[in-house]
């Protein structure tokens, strides 16, 4: 029986209404959009945001960094990238304006949480959705392997910092108040579909591999996930259907849009672009003709768009929703492992030291029974003869594999000395989810309740 994860069924098919319906609600849903720099959105995840606000929807889009390029606040850079995406959600919502003319985005400064977040919004009247951009303005990690050590979200992620400053000096975030921030904004929103970048990437652009994923990407997907799992959305919503999306790997893998997608794609990304300069002369206004040639390199992702895939275990396998891609820039699930003496997590093969059978609450090793169990001792999980005193294991509705000891844990590969462990239960650790085609006997179901 495959365990399903909260959050991550198939979206239901909704037909588009009409841009000016009789009686249409102003947004008939709303997806929320959580990315590192100003284009990430238009480069990776469209285009799957112009049609959600084809269908109807209200966009929230969230900016956790400033994409500063390590630029003065001042110098205006990480300025006009913010001016870019309004131009280009301008474009999406057909609000284009004449050079030198009045903006249509009104500030629209959005309180959570006990903080005042810079906002914009494109608002064109009750019929229509709205939307509104979030800028947190967070130092942008750049390039380099001393990313994880300066002032980035990778060193907050693995507690190399305490805190980060915005680099406008509006505010400042821990690793928890960042989290609760974001946590705030999905619940105040209610999307139904939170969108974001890809959470379980580990090759990073900082190992010097090609088209490796860049380290902001990686840590603010992470933290919308998190983010994700912890929201308590008011009104009985629920938890919104989670979705990431690959970024620079996506590169060596082949175009899947079609023509007339890559043309909006890449209408939208040029009117986002010809802001994306250093010369303040090279587009010194709101609003820019978007006639700067876009450079070749971004026609690999304009012609791309790849969602990060639920884990599909094997028969016989567990799987974590924590990914692994530490070999390389595809994708590759993390599969339950059987050591020498104890219980890990390794990239799946299919081997028979990956297969397990769940019955009467005991986990056994090998597809076939085999004479060895999973124990908890001293706080992990270790392979022993089966005995009566074998550990008694539950999978629960939400993916966890739960015993007395708490539930089996994966650490985030990213977190500094990342382990497999037991730890206690709780709905808000994506290391807690797995996935498994095992058969779940009725008393196991009914102890998993």
């Amino acid at each position: 029986m495959l365990i399903v994860i909260t959050g991550l069924a198939a979206l239901a098919f909704t037909v588009p209404a009409p841009p000016h319906s009789p009686g249409r609600t102003k947004c008939r849903d709303t997806t929320l959009v959580g990315v590192a720099h100003q284009d990430d959105d238009l480069l990776f995840i469209n285009p799957a945001i112009a049609e959600d606000f084809d269908r109807g929807h209200c966009l929230r889009v969230v900016y956790v960094t400033a994409g500063d390029a390590h630029l003065e606040w001042s110098g205006g850079y990480a300025v006009r990238r913010e001016m870019g995406v309004q131009q280009a959600y301008g474009a999406l919502a057909g609000r284009l304006m004449p050079p030198g003319g009045p903006s249509p985005w009104k500030a629209s400064p959005v309180r959570v949480g006990g903080r005042t977040l810079h906002g914009v919004r494109l608002d064109d009247g009750p019929l229509r959705p709205d939307i509104l951009l979030i800028f947190l303005r967070l130092p942008d990690g750049g390039w380099s392997r001393e990313a994880s050590r300066r002032q980035s979200l990778l060193a907050l992620f693995q507690s190399r910092v305490r805190s980060l400053d915005a680099v406008d000096g509006s505010a400042r975030y821990t690793e928890p108040a960042l989290i609760s921030t974001l946590a705030a904004l999905i619940e105040r929103f209610r999307p139904g579909t939170v969108r974001t970048l890809d959470f379980a990437n580990t090759t990073l652009k900082s190992s010097g591999k090609a088209w490796a994923d860049h380290s902001d990407h990686a840590v603010t997907a992470r933290y919308l996930r998190l983010a994700t799992l912890r929201a308590r959305p008011a009104g009985g919503t629920g938890t919104p259907r989670l979705v990431g999306y690959q970024g620079y790997g996506s590169a060596v893998r082949p175009p899947n849009l079609g023509a007339a997608q890559t043309a909006r794609k890449t209408a939208l990304f040029e009117h986002y672009y010809v802001h994306d300069e250093r010369r303040v002369s090279a587009c010194p206004g709101h609003y820019c003709v978007p006639t700067r040639r876009v450079a070749a390199q971004y026609t690999r992702w304009l012609e791309r768009h790849y969602e990060r895939r639920v884990p599909a275990p094997r028969p016989g396998t567990v799987v974590s929703w924590i990914g692994s891609t530490a070999s390389g820039l595809a994708a590759s699930d993390l599969c339950l492992a059987q050591g020498r003496g104890d219980v890990r997590t390794a990239p799946c093969t299919g081997t028979v030291r990956q297969r397990w059978r769940l019955a009467d609450g005991v986990l056994r090793a090998g597809s076939g029974g085999g004479g060895r169990c999973v124990r908890v001792r001293g706080g992990a999980a270790v392979l022993a003869p089966c005995t009566g005193g074998s550990a008694r294991w539950a999978i629960t509705r939400r993916g966890q594999l739960r015993t007395g000891g708490g539930c089996l844990t994966q650490d985030d590969l990213l977190r500094p000395r990342p382990g497999l462990r037991l730890a206690a239960c709780t709905t808000h650790e994506p290391g807690q989810r797995w996935f498994t085609h095992h058969p779940r006997p009725t008393a196991d179901l009914d102890k998993a309740r």
